[in-house]
Formats: C-alpha cells, structure tokens, sequence
C-alpha cells in the first residue's frame, strides 16, 4: 500500500532523468531565488536561504507546506561590491536570529525582531570565514563556532602560516547603562584549535564539533564548556579514494560524506571515541550534505539529486527512493522538518510542475536557466523497486 510519507522543497529539471526512483511524485510547488541557492537552514516554521550574490531570505513555512517570503536582504555589505551569502544558521537563544556567512566579508547576524543587525568580527585575526556552527543547548547563551582560513600575516601565536582555525564565541545579552536597551555581546572569538588548510566545514550536535578535513577525512572533537581547551580530540575517520565534503553527527553518531563517488561513512562512537560500529552507504554518489529528523535521513548528491533513507538512529538503514535531478542540475544543501525535506541548488532546464504523477514543462528554453527551491509531495515504492542501503 503506498503510503504518503513527506513533503519535499526541491529543485528539479524537466529532463527525462529526473524521474524519481523507488518514490512517486505528487505535487511540486518552487520558488527561486535568482542566484544559487547554496545554504538552507529551518527552525519551526522559519526557512532561510543564502542565495550567493542576492543575498539573504526569510520565509515562513505555511501550513499548505509552501513559502511565504518574509524578508530580503540582497546587499549584504552595501560598502564592498563582492557580497555574498554562502551558509546559513538559525538560532533561537536569547532572541531568533539568523547568522549569514559570506566567505569573503565576514558573518552578519540579522534579527527576527527587527533589531540593527551586526557584523562577528575576525576571529584570530581572519574574517575569511569557510564555515559556522551554533550550540543553543545553553540556557541564555549562545555559542557560536566558525571555520575561518589564515594567511600569513596576523596569525595567533603558535598557529601555521596558511592553516585554519575553529573559534568559540559565547553570545549573551546585557543592558546597555546608557539606553536602557538590549545589547547581544559577545566574550571575544578563542581561536580554539589550528585545523590544516583542507579543513572546510564544521557540524555542532550534543557536545561534538565535527569537520571535514578533505582527504584525511572526518576529525571529531568533544565540547568541554568554559575550559581553557574547549575542543578536545575525540575521534576520527576518513575513506580511502575520496575527500570528506559533508558531515553530521546525532548523539555518539557521526556520518561523514564524501566525494568521487565514495558516499557516506557511519561511525558510532562509545563514551571514550572510540568507533565500536561503522557502515558504509550511498556508494557511488558524492555527497555535498546530510540531515536528519525523527527518522528520516537525507543525503544532498549533487548532479544525482537527493537520497533519502529511513533511519533507526543506530546501524539500520533502508534506502526509500532517489529523487534524481538530472546531469545539469545540482543540489548543494537539504534540510529535514515537520517529515518535510527542503533543498537548495540550481537547475538549467527551466521549470516543471508535477501534478499526481504527471510532469508538465513550464519553461525549456535555453535562457530559463533557474535556481531556487521547490516543493515535492510524494509516495514511496521502494519495497517495490527492491532498493539497496
């Protein structure tokens, strides 16, 4: 009996190859946001997406499972000209805020509430920021981690010349004595730890701060709030043949994705980091990005669109359908939230509309290059197909 499982915001071409595999597409809503779309992130019913060169948006999620634009910043930085929003993070301590990373003029916090944004500023000396995490599990704190690139000059003492680093703020929220107002502050940026040059994202889940680290894989450190070494080595792994390019971590779990066609690695640490199971899935996809929520599992792969699974949160897996995207289209990042699964990417063959099964092209010429988001309600096949982990 098929069985209506989620609702999906995705982005697909109407190419022949984006026909779905192991799953039935129902409907499709989209929304595009001119530029890439190459970071989402969502907390309750608010999605916000960096869209590169057009910035920033807020959408609220309606209950019909589509998107009603909130807000759009388009000009980050209005004083510098190569502006652009590549990561995204939502974080509800304090007060709701987003933190938007451009990789080239720093991380700017916008607020909910409509309070003055303002800008993190550098963090052992580099505002050249690859990466952010946030730890809201603290009551009246939020922690902020960020991956930022050094160079040679203005290093922290002891660090390499051209490496990494992974910083810790702790933001709180003081009154000003002149005004009376709320002020969000932070302590200063500890550069905690000096990561090669390959380190390029970092992921933060129940006290692990996991990255990647290209060829030599997967490091995970354990949090240690308010000491003097925050980040402690705690374990680590990498797969012969491919560079690590995503990662998440849930409890003593931690998946890494990888490149070249190498999918996913699943450590599962005891209490001392050691890895006591591990699995290896999604061979022959390169994965750019994986979430998770209350069973489902989703893994962004690129040009071959996205793969999702049912997940028991330990060994066991079962691969449920593959949403297919065709070769000149791309899925950069996914979300899972409320059994829906939203995507960002692009797609170069304009767009479609699914109706119960049935594609219909709105636009195909060579000008309707898109990028964007849309919306996907499906039924599994899998067991029908006879699907493989």
């Amino acid at each position: 009996m098929k069985l209506i499982l989620l609702s999906i915001l995705f982005l697909v071409g109407c190419s022949t190859e984006s026909d779905p595999l192991g799953i039935k597409v129902l409907d499709e809503w989209h929304y595009e946001t001119i530029d890439a779309c190459r970071g989402i992130d969502i907390s309750d019913n608010v999605l916000v997406a960096a869209a590169s060169s057009n910035g920033y948006f807020r959408f609220d999620i309606t209950d019909s499972d589509t998107l009603q634009l909130v807000n759009h910043i388009a000009d980050l930085n209005p004083s510098t000209g190569d502006d652009a929003a590549y990561d995204v993070a939502i974080s509800g301590s304090i007060k709701d805020k987003v933190f938007v990373l451009d990789d080239v003029d720093g991380i700017v916090v916008y607020f909910f509430d409509g309070s003055p944004s303002i800008t993190l500023d550098a963090c052992g000396n580099s505002l050249t920021y690859r990466s952010l995490a946030i730890n809201d599990a603290i009551q009246d704190t939020t922690i902020v981690f960020t991956l930022q690139k050094h160079q040679v000059d203005g290093l922290p003492n002891g660090f390499d010349q051209y490496s990494t680093s992974v910083g810790v703020r702790k933001y709180f929220e003081t009154l000003d004595p002149f005004g009376g107002e709320a002020l969000f502050e932070n302590d200063g940026c500890n550069a905690a730890i000096n990561p090669s040059i390959d380190a390029m994202k970092i992921f933060y889940a129940d006290n692990l701060l996991s990255l990647t680290l290209g060829g030599l894989g997967v490091q995970v450190y354990k949090y240690e709030h308010n000491s003097d070494n925050p980040l402690v080595p705690w374990s680590s792994f990498y797969v012969q043949g491919g560079e690590a390019e995503s990662i998440f971590s849930l409890g003593q779990t931690v998946i890494g994705g990888f490149d070249n066609d190498r999918g996913c690695y699943m450590a599962l640490l005891d209490s001392d980091g050691e890895i006591v199971g591990n699995l290896s899935f999604a061979d022959g996809y390169s994965i750019n990005a994986i979430d998770y929520k209350s069973g489902v599992l989703a893994l962004a792969a690129g040009n071959d669109g996205v793969l999702i699974y049912d997940w028991d949160e330990s060994l066991g897996l079962d691969l449920k359908g593959i949403l297919n995207v065709g070769d000149d289209n791309y899925v950069y990042d996914v979300k899972v939230h409320n059994d829906d699964i939203y995507v960002g990417g692009y797609f170069d063959q304009g767009s479609c509309y699914w109706k119960n099964g049935s594609k219909t092209n709105l636009t195909t010429n060579a000008d309707s290059m898109s990028w964007g988001i849309c919306c996907l309600l499906y039924t599994s096949d899998a067991a029908d197909e006879g699907l493989g982990v």
